[in-house]
């Protein structure tokens, strides 16, 4: 149980250490070509620290009650499973610049958090308003109290809900192949957006296959095209 305790602790913050066999075969895939460069005139420590914040329950409510949103508008789209949702969460928290607690890791298949994945999955089942089935479609099922989260989610979430209304809509039917391209192009854009490189279709199609040999099945035309439809939605970094 402490050492339960000290994992979300330390993946709070952005530390997170392998749990079983596949997440190490992931880490070691994943970092080992990392070189990592400090550089003292951008490093603040003080920052830092200030950043780092004790994670209440509140926090993962939020997250829950946003996963339950999602959930209940696509709840009947055969789409929807913990790759569509991840992938939403995630694009909802960047495009409409919310704090909430997550821990996006780069995985394979694109920016991916999968113990907060457990977790919603468990939250949803526990407030009674949906259980994830594997291998049924739609696999989340509507449970007695279906739509209860709404209380919470115009609390928690009144100044976003366009944003997310609009962005639940654009993805509603998109596969879960799409999104997942979407997520990873928006996170290689960001990434070189800090690097204050110059964002292109190339430079986007270089970073996606670097990301992993994963994203090879995805041609240069998908994300060139996936790249310039984004640019017209405007789902793409805000400036930095």
């Amino acid at each position: 149980m402490e050492q339960d305790k000290m994992n979300e602790y330390f993946g709070s913050v952005g530390i997170r250490f392998p749990r079983d066999e596949r997440e190490l075969a992931n880490f070691n895939q994943v970092s080992k070509d990392f070189n990592f460069q400090g550089n003292e005139h951008v490093i603040d420590p003080q920052e830092i620290l200030r950043s780092i914040q004790p994670v209440t329950n509140i926090d993962y409510h939020k997250r829950t009650v946003l996963a339950a949103e999602i959930v209940f508008q696509l709840q009947n789209e055969k789409t929807i499973g913990h790759l569509k949702l991840q992938k939403l969460i995630y694009l909802c928290q960047q495009t409409a610049n919310m704090t909430l607690h997550t821990n996006f890791l780069k995985q394979a298949m694109g920016p991916y958090d999968p113990i907060m994945m457990r977790s919603i999955d468990k939250k949803l089942r526990e407030n009674g308003w949906f259980e994830y089935i594997q291998g049924s479609f739609p696999p989340y099922k509507p449970l007695d109290k279906a739509g209860a989260h709404k209380t919470w989610f115009e609390r928690y979430f009144e100044n976003q809900e366009p944003q997310i209304n609009t962005l639940l809509d654009i993805f509603r039917k998109a596969t879960s192949d799409q999104v997942e391209l979407v997520a990873t192009i928006y996170a290689c854009w960001l990434e070189a957006k800090k690097r204050k490189q110059i964002v292109s279709e190339n430079l986007m199609i270089e970073r996606v296959y670097a990301w992993s040999a994963y994203k090879e099945k995805f041609t240069k035309i998908q994300i060139k095209s996936a790249y310039h439809w984004m640019e017209q939605k405007g789902i793409r970094p805000a400036h930095i």
